[in-house]
Order: C-alpha cells, then structure tokens, then sequence
C-alpha cells in the first residue's frame, strides 16, 4: 500500500513537472516584411515570441537600421495579443558575413554597432 501511495505521489509530481515545463514554453515564429504576409494577419495569440527579419547594417557607420516593415511590427502583433514578445533579427536574408567580420575587426566599428544596438532596443522597447 506504501509503494501504491509512493507511486501516486511520483505520477502526479512528474505531471506537475511536464505542466510547468510545457506551459512555460517559448513559441516563436518568424516573419519577413518581403514575404507577402502582412504583420496584421499574423495571429500573435499562438506565439510568445515572434522575429521580424532583418536589421540592415550600414556599411559606411556600421549602425543598424529597422527595414520599414519592421518599424511597426511591436505595435501590430500586440494588438492580439498584448504579451507577445517582439524580437529583431540582425543579419541574415541578403546580408554577407564578410559585412559582420569587418565590423567585428576594429574597436571603433564594434562600438558602433554595439551602439546602435542598444539604441535600437532601448528606443523600440
């Protein structure tokens, strides 16, 4: 009867454990302004994070840039959903990686965009 009990306990603990794990999953997707969709038809209720692709990295001032379409993406999305969490993604899609290398190889150009960066975040929360 002890180990009945025992069992019991360790079935609904472990079920408790996979709730809390799976509740507090991320549920992200991505999202592109050149894809064709528009933010407003994301339905944001199914995720808790979503990317818009891409920052574009100035090549003369190494600052970062939000493409147009990202520009009100935050805003839209949370209009279904108010906890969703907007994300900016850097680089990707057109951008090269000799671009990042040069900037990664000088003081200047890194504090740069470490600089925007910040900025950029701070700035559109």
């Amino acid at each position: 009867m002890a180990s009945l009990k025992s069992l019991i306990i360790s079935y609904i603990t472990l079920l408790s454990l996979f709730h809390f794990e799976f509740s507090n999953a991320v549920k992200g997707g991505y999202w592109s302004p050149d894809d064709g969709l528009e933010a407003s038809d994301i339905d944001s209720t199914l995720f808790t994070h979503l990317f818009c692709a891409f920052a574009k990295l100035n090549l003369q001032t190494y600052q970062l840039t939000i493409p147009p379409g990202c520009q009100t993406f935050p805003r839209t999305i949370r209009q279904k959903n108010s906890g969703v969490m907007a994300l900016l993604s850097i680089g990707g899609g057109s951008a090269k990686s000799s671009d990042y290398n040069n900037m990664a190889s000088q003081p200047s150009s890194r504090k740069a965009f470490i600089d925007s960066s910040i900025s950029l975040a701070t700035s559109n929360g």
